[in-house]
């Protein structure tokens, strides 16, 4: 009886955004490497989740613009980056934005 195919893990390898703490209207700029097996990046702040478009084999990037909130809701904030496969394996990475 054949073994079962082993699927190379889906990690994480690094995790860049151009600034830590933002104000409205500053663009942001995040990088994901993943392993070369990730098809998917998707990033989750608050109430949002966002496409990360692949820019190359394990490469994703995207560039946001900073919306203008209310001082209520300007507070640090946890983005959850959630990388998968075309399995629907999956790894994830959590980083803190402030926004001031």
């Amino acid at each position: 009886m054949p073994k079962p195919a082993v699927r190379d893990a889906v990690r994480i390898l690094a995790l860049h955004l151009s600034e830590k703490i933002v104000r409205a209207g500053d663009t942001v700029r995040g990088t994901v490497e993943t392993t070369p097996n990730v098809e998917i990046v998707e990033a989750r702040i608050a109430t949002f989740a966002v496409h990360v478009p692949r820019i190359g084999r394990g490469r994703f990037a995207i560039d946001c613009v900073v919306p203008n909130v209310p001082f209520f809701l300007r507070r640090s904030y946890p983005i959850t980056i959630i990388a998968r496969d075309r399995h629907g394996a999956s790894a994830q990475r959590t980083t803190t934005i402030t926004v001031r």
